[in-house]
């Protein structure tokens, strides 16, 4: 495989990978019971946690060993898709999360 910096194919694909995140989480939520706006609240939270410790901007550790992780993308011709830097999901979470609540009130 080779890797390939591509940041116009990286961000769709990333924004792709940030919104089925948050539609898993608030389908999980919305199973539990959670409605309206506890919902919405709950699902950024979660969310965004989870960015962060994908886009390696909160510290990971256990027993003293820190995990740094890089999201990549696998293409259609088998090459792996990096930004060349940190992944930014995190920045995108309230945007998508505001326009999915938006599209269901």
């Amino acid at each position: 495989m080779k890797l390939r910096t591509d940041s116009e194919a990286y961000l769709e694909q990333q924004e792709i990978f940030t919104g089925e995140m948050i539609t898993r989480i608030a389908d999980h939520l919305e199973a539990a019971g959670i409605k309206g706006e506890q919902l919405k609240e709950l699902t950024g939270k979660l969310a965004f946690e989870v960015a962060c410790m994908i886009d390696d901007v909160s510290g990971i550790e256990f027993e003293g060993v820190e995990a740094n992780p890089y999201l990549t993308f696998l293409s259609k011709e088998n090459e792996i898709i990096h930004l060349g830097g940190n992944s930014t999901t995190h920045e995108m979470v309230y945007g998508i999360l505001n326009a999915m609540f938006q599209k269901n009130t």
